[in-house]
């Protein structure tokens, strides 16, 4: 890791923000920076100059009296998490902290962590993180943090019973997830691929589940629409492993056709799981919000042209994906 200045005028009040860790040589960058640009930058994982000064420093894992971040907003990925993130952040009220990249690193070497050549263990680790992140609440304002979905291989001790308090889970159809997923061509492709081998560790059978979807079919398409419908499925197994450990209701579950269709009351119903205020709907800023590129605010968003690429990717792989749907369920039938 290497650290370095970056110039910028003072916005709001100062806060230290831990950026990225490293469990194994035990470093970390910690950010200046406040709560106007954590909230107004569409993910905090490096791709934007969201901070003022960086220091590298070592990591000091002792127990602090920090109120750790305890309400997660955790998706599958390309399903609305990053408009739902936005809108439940409401100055004053609640920051909500998109894509930390801090926990991404935790995430990345967790193998590494479980072998035991890290500083510490998983969970004082994670424990580290969840309290820094929650450094940026108080004085009333709650902390909402939506982690990439790199983080969900951790979901198993994230959400172990008594770590989070509040968890909301965004997916989508699983059909619906395969036309995301070819719809952001080779680049999306491979991430997704990256996660599923991540992932399939932590889930029961998961990884003779990747070696079935990996081979027996010579179509490089068909593979990975497998491996697509496969990743859908370990991310949602983990979801309901976490939910009925914590006891959650089934209101924690939104899918990405609600968001769509409702926003102001997937809002409320988030709100209210994630004990937060419920707050008066605000019609005139998801509208707005809506328009724009979540991923890209400065961006407008056409829906036209999003259904075109939706029915393109449909024409040209719908059978491919009939065909990996269907091996799909046959596979999960024979781990029971």
């Amino acid at each position: 890791m290497s650290s370095h200045r970056i110039d910028g005028a003072p916005v709001g009040e100062e806060i230290a923000f831990l950026h990225r860790m490293d469990s194994v040589e035990g470093e970390a960058i910690v950010v200046s920076t406040d709560r106007s640009r954590l909230a107004s930058a569409s993910f905090l994982d490096g791709r934007e100059t969201f901070w003022r000064e960086q220091a590298l420093r070592p990591l000091d894992l002792r127990p602090t009296s920090a109120e750790k971040a305890t309400r997660f907003v955790f998706h599958v990925g390309f399903a609305g998490s990053t408009l739902l993130a936005r809108l439940l952040d409401w100055p004053g009220q609640v920051t909500a902290l998109k894509e930390p990249q801090c926990l991404a690193d935790i995430a990345g070497q967790r193998e590494l962590i479980a072998a035991g050549k890290a500083i510490a263990p998983l969970e004082p680790l994670l424990d580290y993180a969840l309290s820094e992140l929650g450094k940026v609440g108080g004085n009333g304002i709650s902390v909402v943090v939506k982690p990439t979905n790199w983080v969900n291989s951790l979901l198993p001790e994230l959400c172990a019973p008594g770590r989070i308090e509040h968890a909301v889970f965004v997916s989508m159809k699983r059909r619906r997830y395969l036309g995301a997923t070819f719809r952001g061509g080779n680049d999306r492709l491979a991430f997704c691929a990256r996660l599923a081998s991540q992932i399939a560790p932590v889930v029961r059978g998961g990884n003779a589940l990747m070696q079935s979807a990996m081979g027996n079919t010579p179509d490089p398409f068909e593979r990975m629409a497998r491996i697509m419908a496969l990743l859908h499925w370990l991310q949602e197994t983990l979801f309901d492993d976490a939910i009925a450990r914590n006891g959650w209701p089934d209101a924690v579950r939104i899918d990405f056709e609600s968001i769509v269709a409702n926003p102001e009351g997937i809002v409320q119903q988030a709100q209210e799981q994630l004990g937060l205020p419920v707050l008066p709907p605000e019609p005139e800023r998801a509208a707005i919000l809506m328009k724009r590129h979540t991923k890209d605010p400065s961006s407008p968003f056409q829906p036209a042209i999003h259904a075109r690429a939706d029915e393109f990717i449909e024409e040209r792989y719908g059978a491919c994906f009939d065909r990996a749907l269907e091996w799909l369920d046959a596979a999960i039938g024979q781990l029971d």
